[in-house]
């Protein structure tokens, strides 16, 4: 079934019980199907759809709203601007847009040659949600996976479902309650709302994380599972806070530290634990609390199957690093991109690009990043999208993005250059053209001119 089949079933069990909460707004599982069902009025099954808004309860209703209908999300973080946003609808041609106030105000020049809606009209239509074919394709990501540059990845409504109750079973956890720290449209958010529904349970809203407001949140909502990145839990390291509710904390998105967890614990009492997914394959492992002791990216789920392979395409032994290599039932139907698709799938197996090892007891470490990929602030930049933004400029002749040490944020971008004429200010000219084109996260933070790249 669908996420939005969830939420119909869920409306017929527990009609009363709250699903949906936010600062200005509750609402019970049947008002919330409710408003789905009406929001969906507005998309034709096989429809495309944009969404491209910051967490609010707006949002997640519409999110459903287009499974709902039997649409394809094109998913899109909201901090998403300027030329990567005007390359995913040229390239999506969607049928509809959602967004917000916020996003509108800041994209108008490129939302306006689209079919655009701030504020859903709501139609007094009630239908039951659309049954999707297994292999059809109910939700779509922007990446760069294997290759480097930003595709389609394309991923089944049915599949998608099929990982939040393997997730779920994996918690251990019986009653849900929840707080979204992180946007819906990454993966990470998506598996926060797909647990909470497998649960029947409750999810708190947060459009922008402030760790004061959010530690007040999950007093007051006895909030018991927090799945969100690093940075969270170094934010709430630096306040007070009575987080006793907490029954399962999960980090995810970016490598944990051992301070971070250390902290916590002293502070807070409670343990961290990991989890492992990537935009094509979902998430795929989930580290046991018996084994919160050390920093892994736990074991499998059930329903999935690793090999790490090494760079002579033996398979690593124990303690050996290599690429992991899985199988799951709900990894993507493919990138939009044929031939791309065939390059990182070998007889069912999806190569990951990741690094890891893994130890006598079937725990996964990772250990670095064979594909071109940076994380910063647990956002992922690929260096490849921002070379050819620098190649556009008419004085650039050749550009290498790399990665600098951030400490615990990660890698910064710099770059690398070679231009035809060197001048007072290129440095500052090129930063600036780059960076009034891309999200705040990957912006360039220096550019070196050379003579030739190596």
């Amino acid at each position: 079934m669908s996420l939005a089949r969830l939420v119909y079933e869920w409306s017929k069990k527990t009609p009363s019980k709250t699903f949906l909460i936010s600062e200005d707004k509750n609402l019970t599982y049947e008002q919330a199907v409710q408003e789905i069902a009406k929001i969906a009025s507005n998309i034709s099954p096989g429809g495309t759809v944009v969404h491209i808004m910051f967490n609010t309860v707006e949002s997640i209703l519409a999110y459903l709203a287009i499974l709902w209908a039997g649409g394809k999300i094109v998913a899109v973080d909201p901090l998403t601007s300027a030329e990567d946003l005007k390359f995913i609808l040229e390239d999506s041609k969607p049928d509809l847009v959602f967004t917000d106030h916020e996003v509108y105000e800041r994209e108008k020049n490129i939302l306006k040659d689209y079919k655009t809606v701030v504020e859903v009209p709501r139609k007094n239509v009630f239908s039951s949600p659309y049954e999707y074919r297994e292999d059809e394709v109910g939700l779509i990501y922007y990446y760069a996976g294997i290759a480097g540059r930003t595709m389609q990845v394309l991923h089944s409504a049915e599949r998608m479902e099929l990982n939040s109750l393997s997730l779920y079973r994996a918690t251990k956890l019986k009653e849900v309650r929840s707080i979204l720290t992180v946007p819906i449209a990454h993966v990470l958010g998506n598996s926060v709302l797909g647990v909470t529904l497998e649960a029947g349970g409750a999810m708190y809203i947060v459009k922008k994380f402030e760790p004061k407001s959010v530690a007040s949140v999950i007093e007051k909502y006895s909030i018991n599972y927090l799945s969100t990145v690093p940075m969270v839990y170094d934010s709430l390291n630096t306040i007070d806070a009575n987080l006793s509710s907490l029954e399962l904390c999960v980090s995810s998105a970016a490598p944990l530290f051992p301070n971070t967890v250390n902290t916590f614990f002293n502070k807070f009492g409670k343990k961290i634990v990991q989890q492992y997914g990537f935009t094509e394959g979902f998430v795929l492992t989930f580290q046991p609390l018996e084994y919160a002791d050390v920093i892994s990216v736990g074991k499998p789920l059930p329903e999935v199957e690793v090999k790490i392979v090494k760079d002579d395409g033996k398979e690593a032994k124990t303690g050996e690093v290599g690429e992991l290599w899985v199988k799951a039932p709900w990894l993507m139907l493919g990138y939009k991109d044929i031939e791309e698709t065939n390059k990182v799938f070998s007889n069912g197996w999806l190569k990951t690009g990741d690094l890891m090892s893994m130890d006598d007891k079937g725990l996964l470490y990772f250990r670095g990043i064979k594909k071109r990929m940076l994380k910063y602030k647990g956002y992922p930049i690929f260096p490849r999208d921002l070379e050819e933004i620098l190649k556009t400029h008419p004085n650039v002749i050749d550009a290498k993005v790399i990665g600098e040490d951030a400490g615990q944020l990660g890698q910064q971008p710099i770059a690398i250059v070679v231009v035809k004429e060197k001048k007072d200010g290129i440095e500052e000219e090129l930063l600036n053209y780059v960076n009034t084109k891309v999200a705040f996260y990957k912006k360039l933070k220096k550019v070196y001119i050379v003579d030739k790249i190596e």
